[in-house]
């Protein structure tokens, strides 16, 4: 497996260099990254903006209008970005994960730093795996990390990201120290009333008043941008950077951030190329580009416009320069356990219609991670208007099971809240955005297909393969078959039914589990079922497919079985995500309800099964559903 290119190419690459004249010297590289913002700046038509800064950068510069983050989410995007490979390739498509990357997965920073560049990050990482605690990626990596400390003559790249936009930021104690400090007026700038709200936001209060903090922690970011602008001037050193400004990914407010519809995917994305490097842009300064771009083709661009050789193992394209490639056709999406919640998702638009893949219908989308309730007031105000049944059907859609195939037309519904999976006039249209995403599914060897508990069993200093990455290009997973599975029993469709029991006795392990998931799904009250998965439920070698097994018999007549295997696995967990899993498994087998206050006690007091494990986060989140289960009883609310 190689990492570079071979010596040719890389011959070919210093052939490029001499013919665009970047032999001698190369350019700076600043990108000025912000978080958790859809494009809401007033250079992309948003009227109630206020961005100065970045509408002055538009100006100077290219405006992407179809660019995306190809995951929802800070870590899982930014190890896209890192990589230049997809998060659903590598295994880093699971929030807040460590995953173990092998040494032939490349990181950019260190392939400038090989190529004489100066790398600073100031500051945040995220980057969802090893690789944040790698000391050869950065040669600065704090909140004084910084270009200006680099040798003479030496050309940087730099890294600077601005946070004042986090989600976590409208938490109202934060907001009251920025109105405190003078960065943000004391009221909205924007009157709350004048908001225009999506329409699957219910009007109510607490929404519109994060609504338009929003605005004002956008001001503030675009400052902040403006504050970075002007110390490049003021080093000297404007004429020779490219400067790059984008949102790690789409949102912030409820049903945006963590979720794959087009506000939580497609990202502000301005690139300003100064006069001296102006051959390497595609249009003029002051243009706007409607080619479709997004993360996974980051790293591959800066590499060719710094004229360093791009590892094959780069997923993406290139857009800018001499060697810009074709544009793609369509880009793709992956969405999968955030926070404690497990889900997985996959999404394909080209441009203008996005098709969303649902495998696990039954997980509607607002129960899912509790952070957003504990830092945002329009989180818990929509909750509440919901179970006091006041939402109506659009609004309410969030709380319910997902369809497992969705299309919305982005131009004319760009909240997409509008399916038309079913409508005949897109028949066609779906079936070639669908056969799009399979065959990429496919053929970037997507390990989404792979139960997250499921990795330790499968992966390992002790087994064949030591990382989910090599196991995935390797014969023992049969992607394209399972994918095929995995397919049709999210169908929920009864004509799967034997499929689904044989399923049960596969050599595969991930097949059986999908086995399960889809006799979970049909929920058949006889005794065939019941005996197959009580089978299954006591004698599987692998925990997570117990668990399944047992999720599925709470759901189709055996509820006591199902209940004790689950308290079976959740006490004696072998590895953090396997409890995490069984906690889920309590909560969709519906059997949460014979949990006692002394049995969520006893899961409090449960400890991290092995010390120095690679990664072992899943044992965290497991413990944030057991806080959240004793906070809030007797009232034992369910999360359905």
């Amino acid at each position: 497996m190689r990492t570079v290119r071979s010596r040719p190419a890389a011959c070919a690459a210093a052939v490029l260099l001499c013919a665009v004249g970047l032999a001698a010297e190369r350019p700076n590289v600043l990108w000025l990254t912000c978080e958790d913002i859809s494009p809401y700046l007033g250079c992309y038509g948003c009227g109630q903006a206020r961005t100065p800064n970045l509408d002055r950068l538009a100006g100077q510069g290219i405006r992407y209008t179809r660019a995306y983050a190809n995951a929802p989410v800070c870590a899982v995007a930014r190890s896209t970005l890192l990589t230049g490979m997809y998060s659903s390739t590598i295994g880093t498509h699971q929030m807040r994960s460590k995953v173990q990357l092998p040494d032939a997965i490349p990181a950019y920073p260190k392939l400038f730093r090989q190529a004489g560049y100066y790398c600073t990050n100031n500051s945040k990482k995220d980057y969802n795996s090893n690789l944040e605690r790698d000391p050869t990626l950065w040669d600065e990596s704090s909140n004084k990390a910084h270009y200006r400390n680099r040798g003479d003559g030496q050309p940087f790249f730099a890294v600077f990201n601005i946070g004042v936009t986090h989600e976590s930021q409208l938490d109202g104690k934060r907001i009251a120290a920025y109105i405190q400090k003078g960065q943000i007026p004391a009221a909205p700038r924007v009157n709350p009333a004048d908001i225009e709200l999506p329409p699957y936001h219910p009007d109510l209060p607490d929404i519109r008043q994060d609504w338009a903090r929003l605005h004002d922690l956008i001001t503030l970011m675009d400052s902040m941008v403006g504050e970075r602008l002007e110390e490049l001037e003021r080093e000297g050193l404007a004429d020779d950077t490219i400067v790059f400004f984008y949102s790690d990914h789409g949102g912030q407010l409820s049903r945006a951030k963590r979720y794959i519809y087009n506000v939580g995917t497609q990202v502000p994305f301005i690139i300003r190329v100064p006069e001296k490097w102006r051959r390497l842009a595609p249009t003029a300064p002051g243009s706007a580009s409607d080619r479709l771009v997004s993360f996974v083709d980051f790293p591959k661009t800066v590499l060719s416009l710094a004229g360093i050789p791009i590892p094959d193992l780069m997923q993406g394209r290139v857009f800018l320069g001499p060697a810009a490639e074709p544009e793609p056709a369509t880009v793709h999406f992956c969405r999968d356990r955030m926070g404690e919640r497990y889900d997985f998702c996959r999404a394909v638009t080209d441009g203008r219609y996005t098709l969303i893949r649902n495998f696990m219908p039954h997980r509607p989308r607002g129960r899912d991670s509790r952070y957003g309730y504990t830092v945002q007031a329009n989180w818990g105000a929509w909750e509440q208007h919901y179970e006091q049944g006041k939402c109506n059907a659009v609004q309410s859609q969030f709380y319910q099971p997902k369809p497992p195939i969705e299309l919305f037309d982005t131009l004319n519904d760009p909240w997409h809240v509008n399916n038309l999976a079913r409508n005949p006039e897109h028949r066609e249209r779906l079936e070639h955005l669908q056969r799009d995403l399979e065959q990429w599914m496919i053929d970037t060897r997507d390990v989404g297909l792979i139960p997250e508990p499921l990795f330790y069993d499968l992966v390992g200093p002790d087994k064949p393969h030591r990382t989910l990455y090599e196991y995935a290009q390797s014969d023992r997973y049969p992607v394209q078959r399972l994918l095929t599975i995995a397919q049709q029993v999210s169908l929920g469709d009864p004509g799967h039914l034997a499929m689904c029991l044989e399923l049960l006795a596969d050599d595969n392990p991930i097949a059986r589990h999908w086995g399960a998931y889809g006799l979970f799904l049909l929920h058949p009250d006889t005794t065939e079922v019941r005996q197959a998965l009580g089978h299954m439920a006591a004698h599987d070698p692998m925990p997570a497919n117990r668990t399944m097994a047992a999720q599925g018999l709470g759901r189709c007549g055996d509820p006591e079985t199902a209940f004790l295997t689950i308290r079976r696995e959740t006490l004696e967990p072998t590895h953090g995500y396997r409890l995490l899993f069984a906690l889920n498994a309590f909560q969709y087998s519906h059997t949460d309800d014979r949990l006692t206050l002394e049995d969520w006690q006893a899961f409090a007091a449960l400890r991290p099964p092995a010390k120095g494990m690679t990664d072992n986060s899943g044992f965290g989140y497991a413990q944030r559903i057991v806080k959240d289960a004793i906070d809030l009883w007797p009232e034992r609310r369910r999360v359905d």
